[in-house]
């Protein structure tokens, strides 16, 4: 196949005032070892890839390029629906993707509106409540401690060592730091204190579970992007069976409750009565080619799939569910005519 790979990449962020190269706002951008990887790992198995920015040209190159398929791991760059921008182009274009499409990209990035979903659906999830002006807190009718952190964030961001607040006066000067990070809504939710897990789905698989322990007893931002010291990560988690099937279990009814497909990563939590807990759910794990750093390759891995070999099942995945043999060429609709003679320029 022909294949386009399409990721956002952190030495292109926009030159912003709000979030200057260096802001963790930028956290959850690729970086080029990652597009590297899958486009070697496409060419490996025979396919024709090349990897193309998703900048403002990134309709006429894909109709120049006429790509069979899609290899879509965008996170966007702005708004509260940023990681469904690139999926709302393909579908306009008519081409073919891999992951989830507009509806499950937006409502699973939106993690407030993703908990109700969670309630509708009777799974379970931390009580919550929507900050969406920092000098006017919501009635808060669950106890504390409290976890506080973005609504429209991935990778940790906008969450520090301070992320777990047990008062109102820590609860009030949390929220404020978080509104000043990421000038957008914040989640508070009841703090789960237990065990937490992270559980990927690869197509019909759930992949063997990750145990995450860290010092402060939660993931932040710094622990996943500059200081790791004293985090451990144990796959498979070292917990019975049962338990095991009982979290993949939820984690499926997880992705299919935000209408996502392909793959994505489930996180959660036990408390010390055994219960467990969706805290969130990405539709775009990290793919860096670092087990250490990514729990859907260290995941994948543990199954017994090398790198290769992933990349290329979600390929497979992506094709079998959209009806689409691997060896077919798609013919994308010409979308800016040329002109003729007749016509006047613009």
């Amino acid at each position: 196949m022909k294949i386009a790979v399409l990721a956002n990449l952190k030495k292109d962020v926009p030159l912003i005032k709000e979030h200057p190269p260096d802001d963790e706002y930028w956290d959850d951008l690729d970086s080029p070892e990652t597009v590297k990887a899958v486009v070697r790992a496409l060419r490996n198995h025979g396919h024709k890839a090349r990897y193309i920015a998703p900048n403002l040209n990134l309709i006429r190159r894909l109709l120049t390029y006429k790509p069979d398929l899609c290899f879509n791991i965008c996170e966007g760059h702005f708004g509260a629906s940023r990681e469904a921008q690139v999926p709302a182009i393909l579908d306009m274009l008519r081409i073919p993707y891999t992951g989830s499409g507009v509806f499950g990209m937006a409502l699973s990035h939106n993690k407030y509106m993703a908990k109700r979903v969670f309630e509708r659906e009777g799974l379970p999830t931390p009580p919550f409540a929507l900050v969406t002006d920092p000098r006017r807190l919501p009635l808060i009718k669950f106890p504390f401690p409290l976890f506080v952190k973005p609504a429209h964030e991935g990778t940790s961001i906008g969450i520090n060592e301070n992320a777990v607040v047990r008062n109102p006066e820590e609860l009030a000067r949390q929220v404020e730091w978080v509104w000043n990070k990421v000038h957008s809504p914040v989640l508070v939710e009841r703090f789960i204190e237990g065990r937490e897990f992270t559980v990927s789905i690869l197509g019909p698989e759930a992949l063997p579970i990750i145990e995450i322990s860290t010092p402060t007893g939660f993931y932040s931002n710094r622990q996943k992007e500059i200081d790791p010291t004293g985090v451990r990560r144990t796959c498979p988690a070292p917990i019975p069976a049962e338990k095991s099937d009982q979290i993949k279990r939820i984690a499926r009814r997880a992705m299919e409750a935000l209408d996502l497909v392909d793959l994505c990563r489930v996180d959660m939590r036990m408390d010390n009565q055994d219960n467990l807990y969706i805290l969130e759910v990405n539709p775009l794990p990290l793919l860096l080619p670092d087990p250490e750093e990514a729990s859907f390759v260290a995941s994948a891995q543990a199954a017994g799939y090398d790198y290769d070999a992933m990349v290329n099942r979600i390929i497979t995945i992506a094709c079998e569910r959209m009806d689409l043999p691997i060896a077919e060429t798609r013919r994308i609709p010409r979308l800016f005519p040329k002109a003729s003679k007749s016509q006047s320029k613009v």
